[in-house]
């Protein structure tokens, strides 16, 4: 096999080291259209997914095998690399983790680098990320079907305005006091949270029921991007640093998002309404300029445009562009030096 492949010359697999694919991964790939995100690199390679354990005997079958490291997935990285010794099989590595709850996985100091280091090629989705990850790790946001999501219009509109809630950055007291005061200052008649998932993470999850009007539950991405999609905006005051396919997502849709500065997506695509996310006044400003209509609609517009940036093109270009480096190197011989 060649080291450099065109992408649909390329047999690509992403592995999970359980039995089975797990449940919440096989609805990812079933969902049609498919939200964005880690699993669309399969998409975007005509590749497939398998366990471990399907095809630890065969692994010489794939040019490239790709490994998200999750704390879950770890112990199959070192077998992985153990197995395609003399292999000319390629194991690419991707953080998709946001580098602030690292610490929550309560492994050694040196486990994930020396994990890392077994990749041939390494890559984080967003630089905060790849700031901390090994030398020679590559930034590539993940890809998103934005021709399928751009057409998943609605004219439908609720007087209301959606919160996003990230289960790892459990935080809804400060979110819930900057709704009620969107509400108030904009005549906007009810808050929607989006996402609550996990909620004994949540300190505030007590007094859930009286922070938001409605809880929209868990739904299938289509039915998500659908009812999101309706409100007049959008909050996402995420605290953590990733590239967000939230905003990839509702920059194909032209719904109007505040969001955090922390957040890759939104600084890329609608840098006009992000702003620190603790900063309440800030805020409010921001969510005066996205409830202006005219204003508004100028801001997404230019985002529609923008978004294209992680369309599969132009996502399987930049990871081609990573791999052509990282082989030419030396791959794993030459993480394992750094």
């Amino acid at each position: 096999m060649r080291n450099k492949l065109e992408v649909d010359e390329m047999k690509f697999t992403s592995l999970v080291l359980g039995r089975e694919i797990p449940e919440h991964i096989k609805r990812c790939l079933e969902e049609q259209p498919a939200r964005s995100g880690m699993y669309n690199w399969i998409f975007a390679h005509k590749g497939e997914i398998n366990t471990f354990w399907d095809v630890k005997e065969r692994v010489d079958d794939f040019d490239q095998i790709q490994v998200n490291m999750s704390p879950v997935d770890f112990p199959m990285i070192m077998e992985l690399r153990n197995k395609l010794k003399g292999s000319s099989t390629k194991l690419i590595l991707n953080n998709d983790y946001v580098c602030e709850a690292w610490q929550n996985w309560g492994i050694d100091p040196l486990r994930y680098d020396q994990l890392q280091k077994a990749g041939d090629m390494v890559f984080g989705t967003e630089p905060h990320q790849v700031s901390n990850m090994i030398d020679g790790a590559f930034t590539i946001p993940h890809p998103t079907n934005t021709e399928a999501l751009k057409k998943l219009g609605t004219t439908k509109q609720r007087d209301s305005a959606g919160y996003i809630y990230h289960w790892w950055a459990p935080q809804t007291y400060l979110g819930s006091r900057t709704m009620e005061a969107v509400k108030k200052k904009f005549n906007i008649k009810k808050s929607a949270i989006y996402g609550y998932t996990k909620p004994e993470r949540d300190q505030m999850n007590r007094w859930h029921g009286v922070m938001f009007d409605r809880d929209v539950g868990m739904m299938q991405f289509p039915e998500f991007a659908q009812t999101i999609q309706q409100e007049k905006v959008v909050y996402d005051p995420n605290p953590c640093h990733t590239y967000g396919r939230n905003g990839v997502e509702l920059a194909c849709m032209g719904t109007p998002v505040v969001g955090s500065n922390r957040v890759y997506s939104y600084s890329k695509l609608m840098p006009e309404l992000t702003c620190d996310p603790f900063d309440h006044k800030a805020t409010l400003e921001k969510f005066k300029l996205a409830l202006d209509e005219e204003k508004s609609a100028e801001i997404m517009k230019k985002a529609h445009e923008e978004v294209e940036q992680f369309n599969y093109k132009n996502s399987l270009k930049k990871y081609k562009e990573a791999t052509d480096i990282a082989f030419d190197r030396g791959g794993c011989d030459w993480y394992s030096r750094q």
